[in-house]
This record gives C-alpha cells, structure tokens and sequence, in this order.
C-alpha cells in the first residue's frame, strides 16, 4: 500500500501542475490566435476555478482509492459533470476542459496503474 501511494500522489500532483500549465498555454496561443475572449455572459476565469474545484479535489483523492474501476467511473463522472455545466452555452470551453481536466485525471490513473504493475 505504501509503495503504491508513493507511486500514485507524484502522478496525481504531476496532473495538477500540468492542468494550470496547460491551461495557460492554451488560453495564450487562443488569444494570440483569435484575438481574445468573446465573453458570452460569463468570465473565463471563473470557469476555470470551477473547473479546478471538481479536477483538484478528485486527483487529491484518486490516489487514495484502490478499486480500478471507481476511479475509471470517478473520472468519467467528472468529464461528464463538466460537459453539463458548459454545454450548450460554451461549446469550445466545454470541449476542453472535459479533456484537459479529463485526460490528465485517466493519464494519471494509467500511469499508476502502469507502473504498479511492474
């Protein structure tokens, strides 16, 4: 059990660090590319502290669980928690943050996986 929670809490932090990278990246080259944001009644910013308050809790808590398939499902209800929050009002912030916030949660789930296995 040790073993895997010293395999498991550097990944899950590792997601949580890329998410605000990545982020940033992403809302730099949109603004370099687009323009900047057209504020549809609500700010950007505040999606993503809402964002970051399902994404960090849930990585704090990943770690911790042992049963495989609550995490799959845990990560599936949170893709699909903020697909409901943000569609059909915001489309294109819909789309990713569902997959940033997504992707890094089950990319930090198989990499543990991956790695205890070995």
């Amino acid at each position: 059990m040790k073993r895997q929670l010293l395999i498991n809490i550097p990944l899950h932090l590792l997601a949580i660090v890329l998410y605000g990278v990545l982020n940033d990246i992403a809302v730099d080259w949109y603004k370099g590319y687009y323009g900047g944001f057209t504020a549809r009644g609500v700010a950007s910013g505040s999606i993503v502290f809402l964002v970051m308050w399902v994404f960090v809790p849930l990585n704090g808590v990943l770690p911790l669980l042992t049963n495989w398939k609550l995490k799959y499902w845990l990560v599936a209800a949170q893709v699909a928690l903020i697909l409901w929050w943000l569609l059909p009002e915001h489309p294109v912030r819909a789309y990713f943050f569902s997959c940033l916030a997504g992707g890094l949660s089950l990319a930090a789930v198989l990499a543990s996986h991956g790695l205890r296995r070995k």
